[in-house]
């Protein structure tokens, strides 16, 4: 049994440093995108997107699974904190209904 508690205990860890990693890419997608060849940028457009269209003179992007959840939870998160002046917990559009 402890041998399983270690197992889990590392797999734990290792799932966090990941997320970490994850959460640092996601705040530098930005500026790595603008410094990416157009070669590169196309690739990773075409792994997010699943299409784009041209509404009322602006490009409306549909995001594949999980980036439609991001999306939608950066979208969610703006008008909250527009609606309250910012004073809102960030961490309540994570929680399940």
């Amino acid at each position: 049994m402890q041998h399983d508690i270690d197992r889990h205990e590392e797999a734990e860890q290792s799932y966090m440093d990941e997320g970490v990693r994850i959460l640092e890419l996601a705040r530098n997608a930005q500026a790595l995108f603008e410094r990416q060849p157009a070669r590169e940028k196309r690739r990773l457009l075409n792994f997010v997107l699943s299409n784009c269209s041209w509404e009322d003179g602006e490009v409306v992007a549909t995001f594949c699974q999980p980036f439609d959840l991001l999306a939608e939870t950066t979208a969610i998160a703006a008008r909250s904190s527009a609606e309250n002046n910012g004073n809102s917990s960030k961490n309540e559009i994570w929680l399940g209904r």
